[in-house]
């Protein structure tokens, strides 16, 4: 037993009880008073991770599976605790990233050496947040209080081959300067891949600029945030066998070598905070976010023609929020309001069939309130409701309920329930002809139990027992006209486990240890007998309620970071994660008009990666490290058919970085 307390002795603080969050609660919350499961990454152990992308820092959490195509500039997106990718709302400074048109937010516009702090909340949040938190929030923050001058270099070249050191290249520059109550803050990065398939290079520019004035009672803040991508998208590597020949428009790494996409997103806004009172806070923001997507694709056609098509996508979304906060010794409460207006406008230039263009928007608010009572010094109860309205779909109600017990001055006791749900994305309200504009949102509720201890300051650790149910699920079916429409059909239950340890066993060793555990079952309308009458043009489709494990979900993850911090001002990070294989279906129509589902699983694998840093003289830092140390073979993604290989992710790479900074 003294073998396991002596580290708890000699180490250094880890938990502090004061820590303060801002996503779960929408308003500065002490960590121990947030009744859902709440985990905040710092700009500390992001550098000791000495990530290349946020998804790396992301993908070490417990309960989040990340998603990567694996080249350069591809949508790269998470699920929390089972839920579909769609189903996870991320923020960008306090804003929403989600794209309407699929509701997935694409993490790889944002460079990691801009991400100052993220929140991660795994819970029941639609009472406070609305749509799209089925999975829960993730808070990205880019711009930190500046209260000294600030500057910092970077550049760093990756690469899965020595013979071409720079294949990867990416420069970045952060400038910050206080002057008196105002702060300046600007961030810029370029990033070049050449990538290690054919047609899989990557040019991006990214750029945040901020500015706040801040007094006691008063402060004032905006920002910018702006990412250009340009690459091209290769598909999944293609089989080749003595059955199977080369794509016609690809090659042997590539099913693809002309697809194309661009991306431009341009998000801003402004806010006002007013410290009323003591006890009393008001905040408000406006933004508006601007994206668009060009994309090029080139593929056969039926007579053995080429088809081409160029899509355009142009998505405006304007918003404003406004909350105000009471906080009393007994209680704390808190009001908002929400509101929002999306459009799409949206060009198809095909050479197969005529040109066409559609035009899309919705508006929506929600109103939302939040109380926290203080019952005594160790309960505390909260309760929140919000009510959304959608200009297609109408209104959603969701409560939510949280109670946070203190057994002992290190060990706490935290239960929520709420009501979640997901809004119809404009692909399945307003696709041309195949729309379905009666579509209601996908909903459900979440329960948890947590318990959080920390019996020294050094230590840390969580268990949380979760379950949850989605109902209605969206797929696409064919109809009673034979032409395939998203329908509000399938169901989705869940139940896992999360474990957390983190601990500080003194000034030169730290280590963490996450796993999660899911029972992820899916009940989906599946089509049986599919046959169609070309004579009277008419079709019989025949589906059944079958119920698998979930697609696309593994059983068990789990990863361990450990820093150590040698002589000489040298550190070293070994991180590693193990993702048990996936499942996903594909129908087989072989014995038509009889259809069955074929199963295709990604295998189990692990990845471990390292990185040793030193720093050379005050404001001069090198790295030098390997990403899949091991070279592992494995995918995160399913391909488009049986057939293929699936999306493979990179090998081993070998990266540096040298960083000149001020501090």
């Amino acid at each position: 037993m003294l073998i396991f307390l002596f580290p708890i002795l000699i180490s250094q603080p880890i938990y502090e009880l004061e820590e303060v969050v801002v996503t779960a609660n929408r308003y500065p919350t002490r960590l121990e008073d947030v009744a859902v499961a709440v985990m905040i990454i710092e700009r500390e152990d992001i550098e000791k991770l000495e990530a290349l992308t946020l998804g790396e820092v992301l993908n070490a959490t417990a309960g989040i599976d990340f998603k990567d195509y694996g080249t350069p500039g591809g949508v790269t997106s998470i699920s929390t605790r089972g839920m579909p990718t769609n189903g996870t709302l991320v923020l960008l400074n306090g804003q929403p990233l989600n794209a309407i048109t699929n509701g997935i937010a694409d993490l790889s516009v944002i460079d990691i050496d801009m991400v100052e702090r993220i929140e991660i909340v795994k819970g029941p949040v639609s009472s406070v947040y609305g749509a799209n938190a089925l999975g829960g929030v993730i808070n990205i923050i880019t711009v930190s209080e500046i209260k000294t001058p600030e500057a910092e270099l970077k550049f760093s070249p990756a690469t899965h081959t020595i013979d071409d050191p720079f294949q990867k290249t990416n420069t970045h520059l952060r400038l910050g300067m206080p002057l008196n109550n105002i702060s300046f803050h600007l961030t810029g990065a370029y990033t070049h891949d050449k990538g290690s398939r054919s047609n899989s290079d990557l040019k991006k520019y990214h750029f945040t600029g901020a500015i706040s004035h801040k007094t006691d009672r008063l402060a004032l803040r905006s920002s910018l945030f702006y990412d250009n991508k340009d690459y091209g998208i290769p598909g999944p590597l293609p089989r080749i066998d003595s059955t199977r020949s080369i794509p016609q428009f690809g090659d042997s790494t590539a099913t693809s070598l002309f697809d194309q996409q661009k991306d431009y997103i341009l998000i801003g806004n402004i806010g006002v905070d007013l410290h009323l009172s003591d006890n009393i806070n008001y905040y408000t923001s406006i933004f508006a976010n601007r994206q668009r997507t060009e994309f090029h694709t080139v593929y056969p056609g039926m007579i053995g023609d080429t088809v081409t098509e160029d899509y355009d996508y142009l998505v405006h979304k304007l918003g404003f929020n406004t909350m105000i906060t009471l906080n009393t010794s007994l209680c704390d409460c808190a009001l908002g309001l929400d509101a929002k207006y999306d459009t799409l406008q949206t060009t198809v230039n095909s050479t197969l069939v005529n040109d066409t263009s559609w035009d899309a928007s919705t508006y929506d608010y929600g109103t939302w309130g939040e109380l926290r009572l203080h019952i005594n010094d160790r309960i505390s109860l909260n309760s929140s409701i919000r009510y959304d309205y959608n200009s297609q779909f109408g209104g959603f109600l969701s409560p939510g309920v949280g109670l946070v017990s203190v057994l002992t001055p290190r060990l706490w006791l935290k239960l929520s329930a709420g009501k979640t749900f997901r809004a119809p994305t404009f692909n399945d309200l307003y696709w041309p002809q195949y729309g379905n504009q009666k579509l209601q949102p996908e909903n459900g509720w979440a329960y948890e139990l947590r318990a959080e201890t920390s019996p020294q300051a050094t230590f840390f650790g969580a268990l949380s027992i979760f379950m949850r149910n989605i109902d209605d699920r969206i797929a696409w079916m064919p109809g009673p006209d034979g032409l395939w429409r998203p329908q509000n059909l399938n169901y989705l239950n869940l139940k896992g486990v999360d474990l957390e340890i983190k601990q500080h066993i003194s000034d030169f060793i730290d280590y963490s240890i996450e796993a999660t555990y899911l029972n992820a079952q899916q009940k989906n309308e599946e089509i049986i007998y599919s046959f169609y009458d070309w004579m009277n043009d008419t079709s019989l489709t025949i589906v059944e309620d079958i119920e698998r494990q979930a697609a696309f979900t593994p059983k068990f993850t789990l990863s361990s970071k450990m820093n150590f911090s040698l002589p000489a001002g040298i550190n070293l990070n070994i991180a590693g994660k193990y993702l048990s294989e996936r499942s996903n279906y594909y129908p087989n129509y072989d014995d038509y008009p009889n259809v069955t589902m074929d199963t295709k699983k990604l295998a189990s694998h692990i990845v471990i990666n390292t990185a040793l840093t030193k720093m050379i003289y005050r404001h001069l830092t090198i790295t030098a490290g390997i990403k899949n140390l091991t070279n592992t073979d494995y995918a995160l993604q399913f391909g488009n058919t049986i057939d293929d290989l699936d999306y493979p992710m990179p090998g081993r790479t070998y990266f540096m970085r040298v960083s000149l900074h001020s501090r």
